[in-house]
């Protein structure tokens, strides 16, 4: 693969990411209520996600997808009442502002459940699967081995992080803005909203 292929590649991974998303809206919450930091531990679980989804297309399930659409749809609906569920919790759950002895309690119990929610927002959009499905050959020769497919994984892993990082340290702007206990909880109401969105959105099309 040449240097001018690699970087194509590079660019379309960044422009997909960059889009508004559930993992952006969770991430850049994280960064807001935690810390950019916790935020970016946190996403290498959907980052995880990625790498399973990637490998799935390699072997061949985002052609299975493609032609299965009974099997498509339900995934879809699974990833939807998901980003649903999610939603409604944020739209329940009571948060105290950032700082303070609470605050601090609520971070140190909280990186593994956010690791968890981050690759489950992840793993639950089946419409990545066909994406690596169609990306990945435009890039990859018949003949090539997995090496290369592993090169293009890590690459989009990498550009991903790089891109959701940048929105971390810019959300951390934002903190002061969330420093009352008010504004911490429109900000979760707000996430939420985005999530319930995100959510409809995927099911939209099943019933239009």
């Amino acid at each position: 693969m040449s240097l001018t292929t690699f970087v194509t590649f590079v660019l379309i991974s960044a422009a997909q990411v960059a889009a508004p998303g559930p993992s952006t809206v969770f991430l850049v919450n994280n960064a807001i209520i935690y810390s950019p930091r916790r935020a970016i531990v946190a996403l290498s679980g959907d980052l995880a996600a990625i790498i399973i989804l990637a490998s799935l297309s390699a072997v061949g399930v985002g052609a299975l997808l493609a032609a299965n659409t009974v099997l498509f749809t339900a995934l879809r609906i699974a990833g939807a009442v998901y980003l649903l569920w999610l939603g409604f919790g944020y739209l329940r759950s009571h948060n105290t502002a950032a700082g303070g002895d609470s605050r601090e309690a609520a971070m140190t119990g909280a990186s593994f459940s956010l690791w968890l929610q981050s690759f489950w927002i992840g793993i639950s959009n089946p419409k990545a699967v066909l994406f690596f499905a169609a990306l990945f050959p435009q890039f990859i020769p018949a003949d090539s081995g997995y090496g290369l497919l592993a090169i293009l994984v890590i690459g989009f892993v990498l550009t991903k992080l790089v891109v959701l990082g940048g929105y971390a340290l810019a959300a951390r702007q934002l903190r002061r803005v969330f420093a009352t206990e008010g504004n911490v909880a429109f900000g979760r109401r707000l996430t939420g909203a985005l999530f319930i969105l995100f959510g409809c959105a995927m099911v939209w099309p099943l019933v239009t």
